[in-house]
């Protein structure tokens, strides 16, 4: 009896992509709501709040730029996902695992950036924000990478060029969050310089998402 390659075992259950994306978008606007769950109003009292409350809204500061960094990242993932669905014909089994895992950090963000809002001066709290950071970029390319290349989900007719060069930008967000971890070794500041460049590295669509298909009926999707 042939054995079948590992990666094989999971290109198992092809269906269309509408429930995975629902779900997904499902979990991704959750996250957003969370993130700015963790901000609280100051509480202050006295003749003199007006002062307080000003000098606690500056003490705030670093909740509200954590807030907004892990803000612009989940927005760019949940566009970045939106396109690699737009992309796909159809889904298999691993791609869901796949999918899962990156909702699996995801969905723990807004943990790290309570926690460097917090304390953005602690080593341990800008270091865990770059790695859960890195963690869920890890999973997003891996399943970008699944879904190009090893299942090959894609609609007919995309350029393998695009395809490797959207992979490569992929790629980039979790390995400039591991730089920002390794900076934040020599300086905390100099790690959330690096958190704040990395979102506006990826405001430009690239060229995948330039020269992208028009939309495929839901019955097309379906049936592959």
């Amino acid at each position: 009896m042939k054995m079948r390659r590992p990666l094989a075992l999971f290109s198992v259950g092809e269906m269309s992509t509408g429930r995975i994306e629902a779900f997904s978008d499902g979990v991704f606007a959750i996250v957003i709501t969370l993130l700015v769950l963790e901000i609280r109003v100051p509480v202050v009292a006295g003749p003199n709040a007006g002062p307080l409350l000003t000098h606690s809204l500056r003490a705030m500061a670093p909740k509200f730029l954590s807030y907004a960094l892990s803000f612009a990242i989940v927005c760019i993932w949940w566009v970045a996902h939106h396109y690699l669905f737009h992309l796909l014909r159809k889904s298999d089994r691993g791609l869901l695992w796949l999918n899962s895992l990156f909702l699996l950090w995801l969905a723990f963000i807004p943990f790290p950036t309570a926690l460097m809002g917090d304390y953005p001066r602690e080593r341990i709290a800008v270091m865990c924000y770059g790695a859960v950071m890195a963690l869920a970029g890890m999973s997003f390319s891996g399943m970008r990478y699944y879904a190009f290349f090893v299942a090959k989900l894609t609609q007919s007719g995309l350029d393998s060029k695009l395809l490797r060069r959207a992979m490569i930008k992929s790629i980039f967000n979790p390995i400039l969050h591991l730089i920002a971890i390794l900076l934040a070794l020599v300086s905390t500041k100099l790690a959330i310089a690096l958190y704040v460049m990395i979102p506006l590295l990826f405001f430009i669509p690239s060229g995948l998402e330039r020269h992208a298909p028009a939309p495929v009926g839901q019955s097309q999707r379906a049936g592959g």
